[in-house]
């Protein structure tokens, strides 16, 4: 496969350090409001939503920040392709494995059509039909929605250079996005009921394609902010989500709500790609950067090992009827665990199948992110 080209364009840093900043912290907001949720402690909906929102616009910004200007032709955008499926599948993959074979030993069966719903997985090709349906891993549904995006990245370039455009698609991405949402989870069915229908692509376009408007204007357009900034701005984002958190699941998406939370979306990532980062904090940002993919899929396995497997052996409760501090104890082990092997992973199986993975396909591509743009993820 030909190796991308590189275009003229401004030199960009490898990687934007309040983005890492601000991928971590979402990565660490949705696994603790799962770990929550499952446990019947708290119910915190805005970090969960919109901590998968974040992930879209970021994956956007990161994307857009190191490819724009460096792609032409086909050949080029099937590398860009086959780049970002080495970024996300390897892992995905290898803990698809191990979940399927924690439900086998759980209920005693594979799950039904197992090998169509692993290609499906394997490719992300589940993205463009009901991803909540058939992703194998919690919250692998995201990462689906994902690829499809990854898809159109190509032809998205194309049009942010032109502003008039990129307007309107801007405009028409939205009001897609938010008719979408109205009648899906804001329908008279309910979130609970509609929220196979409300998990599909139009429902997170204009959060990517907004992020690769953030992330365009922040290669070819400079201005920092100060650190103290930065750390102001992402407290102030968590505040947000917490006073906003509504009491029943999918209001957070409706509404005023929904219109603050959007824009606030957009506003937290374009001000986290502008923070300076000090050296002293640098590490503290590279490694909530590297912690994010793997966290976010790896918590789901860690808790329901502990609620499937280790907990029955040794008391008769399940986890929700736990005493509140082993809750919390439940939330910290988890978290911490996922966040060591998170880092395990990339260092030294992530990173070094992206190495051999470049080496494949002829050794240059444009700078691109050392970090997961998914949510991916996603979400």
């Amino acid at each position: 496969m030909t190796a991308l080209r590189i275009h003229a364009g401004p030199k960009a840093p490898d990687r934007v350090l309040g983005w890492d900043v601000l991928r971590g912290l979402c990565a660490l907001a949705v696994a603790s409001y799962h770990l929550l949720y499952w446990q019947d402690v708290a119910t915190l909906n805005t970090f969960g939503s919109y901590g998968v929102y974040l992930f879209f616009v970021l994956s956007g910004a990161s994307l857009a920040y190191n490819y724009s200007g460096r792609l032409a032709g086909v050949r080029d955008s099937l590398s860009f392709l086959a780049t970002r499926w080495l970024r996300l599948a390897p892992l995905y993959i290898l803990l698809c494995g191990v979940f399927v074979a924690m439900l086998a030993a759980r209920n005693g069966s594979l799950p039904d059509m197992l090998p169509m719903r692993l290609a499906l997985n394997a490719t992300f090709a589940f993205g463009l039909h009901d991803p909540a349906l058939w992703a194998l891993l919690i919250g692998g549904w995201s990462l689906g929605i994902e690829f499809i995006y990854y898809l159109a990245f190509p032809l998205l370039l194309l049009v942010l250079p032109r502003a008039r455009l990129c307007a309107l698609v801007a405009v028409a991405l939205s009001l897609v996005q938010w008719l979408w949402i109205d009648r899906t989870a804001g329908s008279a069915a309910g979130y609970a009921a509609s929220s196979v229908a409300y998990h599909q692509v139009p429902a997170f376009a204009a959060y990517f394609f907004g992020g690769c408007v953030i992330g365009h204007w922040r290669r070819w357009a400079g201005g920092t902010i100060r650190e103290s900034m930065g750390v102001l701005a992402w407290a102030a984002m968590g505040l947000l989500l917490f006073l906003l958190n509504p009491a029943r699941q999918g209001d957070e998406l409706l509404g005023a709500r929904g219109v603050v939370l959007f824009v606030a979306c957009f506003a937290i990532v374009h001000a986290s790609g502008r923070v300076s980062v000090s050296a002293r904090l640098e590490p503290v940002a590279r490694w909530l950067g590297d912690i994010t993919y793997g966290c976010y899929l790896l918590h789901p396995l860690y808790f329901f090992g502990f609620a499937w497997f280790v907990l029955p052996r040794y008391a008769p409760w399940n986890v929700s009827e736990l005493p509140l501090g082993v809750q919390w104890g439940v939330v910290a082990v988890v978290l911490g665990l996922s966040c060591v092997t998170a880092v395990a992973s990339e260092r030294w199986f992530e990173a070094p199948v992206r190495r051999w993975g470049k080496r494949m396909l002829g050794g240059r591509r444009p700078a691109a992110p050392a970090y997961s743009e998914a949510a991916s993820i996603s979400s």
